[in-house]
């Protein structure tokens, strides 16, 4: 039955939508940019706080709406990294939505919605539920990729990414489809149950579903071959909402995807068949991103193929924890996730200040960055050797947790590739670190960083620094995160 108890639960939720309406009526009275930012930044205490009080009161998990809400510490976990995305973003895209984007107050508007779905998409324990929190995190994302109305790109890169995402989410809810002509429930703790009871390992039509659940997500994550749509509409895109969608979208699509097979049990069917088809999609997501990132001019590109080639590390480790409904494996995931979402922010952080001041977006515009802005140029250095793995900043501790757990459990072949993919990703990392630290400038005029971007990337770059320190703490902090989707499968 529903309570008003549950209330308390959807919370966050409820708050930042209240917010994204908010801030929609200040911006039709207010025409002052810095009020509506604002505003926006300031309405996350709410959320943020409603977040802690359940990290904090909260014991195990919670559910609501007759079972469709879920909250336990993985969806907290989660549900901090949403915010900690949005409080991020409205910092570094204040200037350059001012300069670039008339429609700003959208921007910011379309930008909480989007996280709302995305807090949805990791809270939620229902198909349909999920699938509509998916359209939630989607439909604005798909606005914000055309809100350069000037450019014919940025309108290219919205049509790609509508027409896209229409085909993965018809993948994905036909899936759904199947899981619930097969198990005659939407109920993810149902069909974790009916999968453990009374459905036999090898059904063909389960593991069919399976795999189109895994193209359905795959999309989100760019995972290859779903990976098409994102080189294009990163670099047509406005440049925040490219850092938005590589963090926020990748982060929720595996949200969703490590609940659904983990917590509903679809990771236990035809295992074997499942680990085969999963290992083909990481090993091809990690070379082909690595590989061509490598070969790129436009910056944007190299950080959509180098998103691409992230993902296949997450899924190294997402292989070996529903290999063996073990948490150790999905609490290096979620670990690594993190640090991704932080290092990526700080890399985008970056990027997005020289599109600002210089107006390119090419390798050869960072050449002698660090003469021109030093303490802009070290950050941004810190996040990309961070994303190379690079010791001793946190995303070596990041991939070396990963590839531990994964090689722990049995995943020895796997590792090995993503090592040797480690080391190509170091061709395109080191290159445009030494463009900005060794190469001339192009001009020698100083660049003054905005005062938003300068506070993100000094954030970003703080936090990482922190998690560097203190990474075997955030691990801990990360296991009952992992050990709450087994709930319900008696592990």
């Amino acid at each position: 039955m529903f309570h008003l108890s549950d209330l308390y639960l959807l919370a966050p939720e409820l708050t930042l939508t209240l917010l994204a309406l908010v801030v929609m009526v200040v911006d039709l009275f207010v025409k002052r940019r810095a009020v509506v930012a604002t505003v926006a930044l300031v309405g996350l205490i709410v959320p943020v706080g409603f977040t802690i009080s359940q990290a904090l009161t909260l014991q195990g998990t919670h559910t609501a709406f007759f079972n469709m809400l879920t909250v336990d510490p993985y969806a907290l976990f989660f549900d901090i990294i949403f915010l900690m995305i949005a409080a991020v973003m409205i910092l570094a895209s204040y200037d350059y939505v001012g300069k670039y984007v008339k429609a700003d107050g959208e921007f910011y508007v379309l930008m909480l919605f989007s996280v709302v779905g995305m807090m949805l998409m990791a809270s939620t324990t229902e198909l349909i539920t999920i699938y509509i929190s998916l359209e939630l995190t989607s439909i604005p994302l798909y606005v914000m990729a055309g809100l350069i109305r000037t450019s014919e790109r940025s309108a290219e890169a919205s049509v790609k990414y509508v027409l896209l995402g229409a085909m993965s989410s018809a993948i994905l809810l036909y899936g759904f489809a199947l899981i619930y002509g097969l198990t005659g429930t939407t109920d993810l703790q149902g069909v974790a149950h009916a999968i453990k009871t009374g459905i036999t390992q090898g059904n063909l039509l389960l593991l069919i579903a399976s795999v189109l659940i895994i193209a359905g997500f795959g999309f989100k994550i760019s995972a290859v071959p779903f990976h098409m749509w994102a080189p294009d509409i990163y670099e047509g895109a406005p440049t925040p909402a490219t850092a938005f969608f590589s963090v926020g979208s990748k982060a929720a699509g595996f949200a969703a995807l490590i609940r659904v097979f983990m917590f509903g049990g679809l990771g236990q069917v035809n295992l074997t068949s499942q680990v085969v088809v999963l290992s083909i999609v990481a090993v091809l997501t990690m070379t082909l991103g690595n590989i061509v990132a490598a070969v790129q001019s436009n910056v944007k590109r190299m950080m959509a193929y180098s998103s691409i080639a992230q993902a296949g590390y997450i899924l190294v480790g997402f292989i070996a924890s529903f290999a063996t409904n073990k948490p150790d494996g999905n609490a290096a995931v979620l670990f690594f996730i993190l640090v991704y979402v932080i290092t990526n922010l700080g890399a985008f952080a970056g990027i997005i200040t020289l599109a600002q001041l210089t107006g390119g977006e090419r390798i050869e515009d960072f050449r002698g960055l660090w003469r021109r802005a030093p303490l802009l140029s070290v950050g941004t250095a810190l996040c990309l050797l961070s994303l190379a793995g690079i010791p001793p900043v946190a995303g070596f501790w990041s991939k070396i947790i990963l590839f531990t757990a994964s090689w722990g459990l049995g995943q020895t072949w796997l590792v090995v590739i993503a090592l040797l993919n480690s080391i190509v990703s170091l061709v395109y990392y080191g290159r445009l670190v030494k463009v900005m630290f060794f190469d001339a400038p192009v001009k020698n005029e100083r660049l003054v960083t905005p005062l938003g971007l300068g506070t993100a990337i000094t954030l970003a770059t703080a936090a990482l620094l922190v998690i560097t320190v203190v990474a075997q703490l955030v691990l801990q902090a990360a296991m009952p995160a992992a050990a709450s989707l087994m709930v319900f499968l008696g592990k």
